[in-house]
């Protein structure tokens, strides 16, 4: 069991040291630095942070529930 609770504790601290911006698939966005595996930084429709986005959001047909700033491409789509 402390093993378990060693390793854990590890991985949370390497998550803190490589201080990626990571977002998940429902547009939440924490972090700073680079961008992780599935986060965006760049052509942006939706749902942004810092200027990324998870993949799903350079989609200019999904929709995000969360308010912020919005692509044209976006506003045409969604109104």
């Amino acid at each position: 069991m402390k093993f378990l609770v060693a390793i854990l504790l590890a991985f949370c601290l390497l998550h803190v040291i490589t201080a990626d911006i990571f977002c998940n698939d429902r547009g939440i966005c924490t972090g700073d630095g680079a961008p992780a595996a599935d986060t965006r930084c760049g052509n942006c429709h939706s749902c942004t942070f810092k200027n990324c986005c998870h993949v799903r959001f350079t989609n200019p047909y999904t929709k995000c529930n969360i308010p912020g700033w919005t692509s044209d491409a976006y506003n045409n789509i969604h109104g």
